[in-house]
Parts: structure tokens; C-alpha cells; sequence
């Protein structure tokens, strides 16, 4: 199926990526089977070609994301997050480094860096922006998590299926050692973040959590 409508002989549907998650501007004055066209929202991708055609006196190609550019992904994806402990001397208990992305019904997330056990690094907040598009409400999305390359972190996993984002959802991977010992343990988690909305458009993110903790006689 095409657009019906045309840039220099090419579809509209060749130069601008599908409105997979459904926030995409409309035109009003372009319809496409009575209702007003639609792409991926530009802020999603990039800007293409003008393409000779405007809306309100802005040629189209400022609304729509080209042709291949679209990415649903958080900001985040790709990055590497760390959290490492290294225990105090004479210290007890365990020293524990964890690394944790957060994600809120407000429409934020963040990814948190804690230490805890009496080690020498302190918590902070390592990363923090919006998922939530413009205009769209918590209720309209799920969430799940998943863990892989987990080797000797412990994973807590608040959505390993996919749950309403009208609550906050978190993932941790953490690594521990007991703090009066030699022990010396680190992994890099890969950490996929998923997020559906209802009607069915899905987005992938992953973000890798180094987490490392060493003891201390």
C-alpha cells in the first residue's frame, strides 16, 4: 500500500519511516483512506530532503523522520554503566556493588550506581531521562526486563514478563563479597529493557551494568 502521495515521482512511504509507535504528526491537509497522513515522529530519527510539499507553511520533511532513521530505543542504549565497592579494612558483613535502571509512571527512568556494607565508593545516580512520548499516558505501556551474561551478579528482576508501567519497575544486578575476606568478584550484565505499547509497537534498549566488589582483611 502507498501513500498516494508523491515527491519527484517517489511515494511518501519510500522517504519517511512508519508510525510504529503511533505518536507520529499528522498532516491534515494529506489523507491517506480518510484520515490524515502519518510517519514516525521526527524526534525519533532524522530529517530528510525537503520533499516540495508543506503543512502550515513547513515543508513535511520537518515532521517526519527519513526513510531508515527511525530508532525506538532510549538514549541510554549502547552504554555502560559501573558500580564497584571495595570494603573497608576490618570491615564485616558483605560489601555489595549494584547497578540499577528505574522506571517510573511519571514517564521517567533512571540508572542508579549503589554501594552498600561499609565500602569506599558511594551511591549516585549515573544516568536519568523520559520515556514517555508527548501526549501519551503510563496506562498505554508495558515493561519487561531481562538479564543475560548474568556470571556472579544476583539479578533482581521486577518485570521478567511484560507489566503495566502504572507502576514503577526496576532491574538490579549486584555482586557480593563478603567485606573481611580476599574475595574479589566482577560482571558485566547486559541488561534489555523492553517497552510495548498498546498497540503492539515495541522498542529495545540495552545497557550494560559492571558491577564489581573486593574485601579487605
Amino acid at each position: 500500500m502507498t501513500s498516494g502521495h508523491r515527491s519527484n515521482g517517489v511515494d511518501f512511504d519510500e522517504l519517511f519511516d512508519p508510525d510504529v509507535i503511533g505518536d507520529g504528526p499528522a498532516a491534515a491537509g494529506f489523507m491517506r483512506g480518510g484520515q490524515p497522513l502519518r510517519f514516525a515522529h521526527i524526534r525519533y530519527g532524522a530529517k530528510g530532503p525537503d520533499v516540495g510539499r508543506r503543512q502550515g507553511g513547513v515543508d513535511v520533511s520537518n515532521l517526519w523522520a527519513a526513510r531508515g532513521t527511525a530508532s525506538y530505543s532510549l538514549p541510554i542504549n549502547g552504554q555502560a554503566y559501573s558500580s564497584h565497592n571495595q570494603s573497608r579494612t576490618n570491615s564485616t558483613g558483605s560489601a555489595v556493588a549494584t547497578v540499577t535502571f528505574i522506571l517510573d509512571s511519571a514517564g521517567t527512568y533512571r540508572v542508579l550506581g549503589n554501594t552498600t556494607g561499609g565500602g569506599n565508593n558511594s551511591g549516585a545516580d549515573l544516568a536519568a531521562g523520559s520515556w514517555l512520548p508527548a501526549g501519551a499516558s503510563a496506562g498505554q505501556y508495558d515493561v519487561q526486563f531481562e538479564a543475560a551474561n548474568v556470571g556472579v551478579a544476583s539479578i533482581s528482576n521486577g518485570a521478567p514478563s511484560f507489566a503495566s508501567c502504572t507502576a514503577t519497575r526496576s532491574i538490579a544486578a549486584s555482586v557480593s563479597v563478603p567485606a573481611a575476606s580476599l574475595e574479589n568478584q566482577f560482571a558485566e550484565v547486559t541488561l534489555t529493557i523492553r517497552l510495548r505499547r498498546s498497540n503492539g509497537a515495541v522498542s529495545t534498549t540495552q545497557i550494560y551494568a559492571k558491577v564489581g566488589a573486593a574485601g579487605w582483611y
